[in-house]
């Protein structure tokens, strides 16, 4: 999506200023460049970033007679209004790897949801590392065969991403279908059960010998 940004004076009394036009201080920054204060439109943010949900994205800066491929690295907000205050860009140049946290999304329906499990999604964003060229929008992760105690990990899915390097631990969980929480209470209940009666036994057992002792 393309944005029209313009630069802007830096100091905080010029970001005030700039937001009481509807605007938002922003600033782009990127390899081998200084960084430049800028102001684009607040609407015109906000439908990139509607659209943005869920997925990763460039968005394309237009400064002057030339655009800018970036991506959103920060954005502050405020914490009453909820309004967006303030927006870190940083430009992407080809042939440049990128470090990025990209979604999870699942796909299908897990078998193991109509038995009565229950799906914990491990983790929302995976941090990456790929070219431009082969960032993905979102890392999908198939559950469509997951039955109950079933698990999907990183090292299961990077088959499918040979251009993608993931930042975290090869063993961490994406999505696991667990057992329905009757269940897992009747476990927990079974073994406390089992550690009582196990503990009674010992100290029947201690018993005996203190009393054979004397």
């Amino acid at each position: 999506m393309k944005i029209k940004a313009v630069k802007r004076e830096t100091g905080k009394k010029a970001a005030k200023l700039v937001r009481s036009e509807n605007k938002i201080p922003s600033v782009l920054y990127g390899s081998g460049m200084e960084t430049v204060p800028l102001e684009i439109e607040y609407t015109d943010f906000y439908h990139y970033y509607k659209e943005s949900l869920g997925h990763q994205s460039f968005v394309f800066l237009q400064i002057g007679k030339k655009e800018h491929r970036c991506l959103v690295r920060d954005m502050q907000i405020d914490p009453v209004t909820r309004e967006i205050v303030h927006l870190d860009f940083q430009e992407v140049t080809a042939g440049q790897s990128l470090d990025v946290e990209i979604p999870v999304v699942t796909l299908g329906d897990a078998p193991g949801i109509k038995e009565g499990g229950m799906i914990d999604t491990g983790i929302r964003e995976l941090q990456i590392r790929c070219m431009p060229k082969n960032l993905p929008d979102v890392i999908e992760v198939d559950v469509s065969e997951l039955q109950i105690g079933d698990s999907v990990h990183i090292e299961d899915i990077q088959e499918k991403y040979p251009d993608v390097e993931f930042l975290q631990p090869s063993n961490t969980t994406l999505v696991s279908i667990l057992a329905p929480k009757m269940e897992v209470e009747e476990v927990e209940e079974e073994l406390e059960g089992e550690e009582a009666a196990e503990g009674a036994e010992e100290e029947s057992a201690e018993t005996a010998e203190k009393e054979s002792a004397e």
